[in-house]
Order: C-alpha cells, then sequence, then structure tokens
C-alpha cells in the first residue's frame, strides 16, 4: 500500500514547485535583459515649458537602443533637429523638405541612415539630379498642438514641401491625451469636448490584474516571447483583434470613441493646412499603418466586420476636405516579401528595414507629382521596363 503523504510533505513539496517556477522565471528573465538589452532614453532630451514639453539638446549624440532592435546612434544639428544637414538657409540649388510629426517621422529605435527622412533625402537627391535635404523636427510624443507648433517652425525654414507621418495610434492618442487637441473653434470656449473619464483605482482581483499586466508589459522575457509568437499572422492578428477600442479603427463603421478621435484629428489637419497654405507651401499627409493591416492585406487574412483599409480611407477624405496631398504606403509595405520584418513585432514601430520602404515610396510619389517644386524629378524605371528596352 502506498504511504500517505505527512504533513510537512503536504506543504513542503508545493514550497519546492513554486520556488522553481519562481526561479525559472527569474532565470528566464535575467536572460532575457542579457541578450536583449535595451535602452530608451535618449541623453540628448532637454525638458522645457514650452507646448512641446521638451527639445532635443542642439549638436548632441546620443545611444539607444529598443529590445528588438541594434544600438544606435542619434546625431542632432544645430537646431536640434535629427538631420545630417545644417539648418542654416540652403544653398541655391538645393531643394529642403521639413519632416513633423511623432516617432514615426523621427525614425524611432532606428540608425539614421535608415529612417525615413536619411533615405527621403538620398532617394529624392537621386531622383532628382540635384540635393534634396531633409530637416527632421519629428519627436515621440509630438502629437496634436504639438505637431501645430512645430509646423510653425518647420515653415520657417522655408522648405519647399512639409511631409506629416501619421499612424492608427496618432489617431488613436488625440481622445487620449485630450489636453493636447487642437481646440474646436466652433464650440463655445467655455465648453470643450468633454475629456475620458479618469479610470478609477481598481482594489481587489481587478487591481491585481492589473498589476500583473504592468509587470508583463515589463518582462523582457515575455517581450522575447511576444517577438517570435507575433512572426505568424494566423498567432498574431486574431490576437491584435481582441484588443478591443484599440482595434476597432479596423472595424467600419466606427466606434464613437473613434468617430470622435478622426474628429479631433481633422482640427488638426485643418491648423496645419491654414498655416501651409498662409505659406504657400504644398502639405503631404503620409499614413504608416499599423503592422497588423499591413500583415492582413499581404497574408489575405479576412475576418467579419474587419477592414484594414477603412482608416486610411477616412483620413484620405479629411486630407482632400483640407487641400492637402495624401499617401498611402500601405500599398508599398503589403508587397515585400515579409512583412513581419518591417515592424519592430512587440514594439510596434517600423524597423530599419521598413522605414527605407516608407521613404522610397514617398519619393516616387512626390516625384511623381508632375507639378510643384520637384517637377523636374522622375521616378527610375522598374526593372521590368528596363529589360523591354
Amino acid at each position: 500500500m502506498a504511504s500517505k503523504l505527512s504533513w510537512r510533505d503536504a506543504w513542503l513539496l508545493p514550497l519546492i514547485s513554486l520556488s522553481t517556477v519562481l526561479c525559472m522565471l527569474v532565470l528566464a528573465e535575467v536572460g532575457a535583459r542579457t541578450f536583449w538589452p535595451a535602452r530608451e532614453q535618449n541623453s540628448c532630451v532637454v525638458h522645457d515649458h514650452s507646448i512641446l514639453s521638451f527639445h532635443y539638446k542642439p549638436n548632441c549624440i546620443s545611444r539607444m537602443k529598443a529590445a528588438e532592435g541594434p544600438w544606435y546612434t542619434n546625431t542632432y544639428n544645430e537646431c536640434g533637429y535629427r538631420s545630417s544637414a545644417s539648418c542654416a538657409p540652403v544653398a541655391p540649388g538645393v531643394r529642403r523638405i521639413a519632416l513633423i510629426g511623432a516617432s514615426i517621422s523621427e525614425g524611432y529605435f532606428v540608425e539614421y541612415p535608415h529612417t525615413v527622412g536619411a533615405k527621403l533625402s538620398d532617394d529624392l537627391t537621386a531622383m532628382c539630379h540635384a540635393p534634396v535635404e531633409v530637416q527632421n523636427l519629428a519627436a515621440k510624443g509630438y502629437i496634436g498642438r504639438r505637431v501645430v507648433a512645430r509646423m510653425a517652425e518647420a515653415l520657417r525654414l522655408h522648405p519647399q514641401a512639409v511631409v506629416y507621418l501619421h499612424t492608427p495610434y496618432e489617431v488613436e492618442l488625440q481622445l487620449d491625451n485630450p489636453e493636447l487637441s487642437v481646440p474646436d473653434d466652433s464650440r463655445p470656449a467655455a465648453a470643450p469636448p468633454p475629456a475620458p473619464a479618469a479610470k478609477p483605482k481598481s482594489a481587489g482581483g481587478e487591481g491585481l490584474r492589473q498589476r500583473v499586466s504592468d509587470i508583463m508589459r515589463e518582462s523582457r522575457a515575455v517581450t522575447v516571447a511576444q517577438h517570435f509568437m507575433f512572426r505568424d499572422p494566423s498567432f498574431y492578428l486574431p490576437v491584435y483583434l481582441t484588443f478591443g477600442d484599440k482595434a476597432d479603427f479596423l472595424r467600419p463603421p466606427f466606434t464613437p470613441p473613434w468617430r470622435e478621435r478622426l474628429s479631433r484629428f481633422e482640427r488638426l489637419i485643418a491648423a496645419l493646412s491654414a498655416q501651409a497654405h498662409a505659406a504657400n507651401t504644398p502639405l503631404i499627409l503620409v499614413f504608416v499603418p499599423h503592422q497588423a493591416e499591413v500583415q492582413m492585406e499581404a497574408s489575405g487574412y479576412r475576418s467579419k466586420g474587419v477592414d484594414p483599409q477603412a482608416l486610411s480611407r477616412a483620413i484620405e477624405a479629411i486630407a482632400q476636405r483640407h487641400g492637402a496631398t495624401f499617401m498611402d504606403s500601405s500599398t508599398a509595405l503589403e508587397k515585400q516579401p515579409d512583412p513581419a520584418d518591417l515592424f519592430y513585432r512587440v514594439d510596434g514601430h517600423p524597423s530599419g528595414k521598413g522605414q527605407p520602404v516608407i521613404a522610397r515610396y514617398i519619393a516616387e510619389q512626390i516625384a511623381g507629382m508632375g507639378g510643384g517644386p520637384f517637377a523636374d524629378c522622375r521616378v527610375p524605371p522598374a526593372p521590368s521596363q528596363l529589360a523591354r528596352r
């Protein structure tokens, strides 16, 4: 007959099992942080009391790294812009583009030569057979009224065009950061659009779930695991579609929160367009899709009620109403052999492989516009076209 467990074994064996699991988790976290290091704090940031809340120190150099990416260097010119060219007045024959926006425009987590700003300069210089420089005024967190302020600064550089890259996340933040939304002049000053009510601090089980969620979000081991799991669209896309409001930009007709976000985003575009028109400078809005949108289009994944092009169509209509040029880089990204590699799979920003694709698309669209300051530029023929000659 099997002997019964003693009272000592009854609590000791579960304790040993729990200790073993905890040790494995600690070792996994230590290993992940050792082999997947990260440095997300930018030492060139200078906090101030302006609407921007911070700027980059002029002539500064910093080193950063995403857990999923390589180490890279930020170098800022004498104006604190992430650009290799001086922000002084351009020499005769040199054309200038000003890049505004948040982290996508900045080239967050990407080495400068592979950023949209650097590659756009290289590609247009080749297409125009004359120097085209890009002054990058973008920075992480520059949304809403901060972009309006940056637009005024960009126009003082006398560019031939201003390019604003935006993503679903920039639209989402219009409601999530109501203090940065562009005011609606059609509403009474005393009654601005209501901000979302702050969620009360949870107690009990809900509070515990939130703490566990926070721990998992900060865990490097979880990041590593997600990085590999998210590579498979058949796993990633169904998971992303469970994210509720965050993923509702994929589900037309839009929910009330997303309609309000688009309304606020339109006020932003109206303000930017008014400045651009006053300066007689073209404003180009470039939509950069969420990686879920790209993977849906590339893989042919479909789900009931989901439309990966719904948000880009809504923003294109906004651009048309305000006289801005709209470009959708989805068409270029979804044609690449491995769309999953174009983004940091967990962080979500375009990687050093994705940003050059976006830049090339923008350059080709600008060179093919057939009018304006880049009318003499030409898009090189595709290899198939060359072969037929």
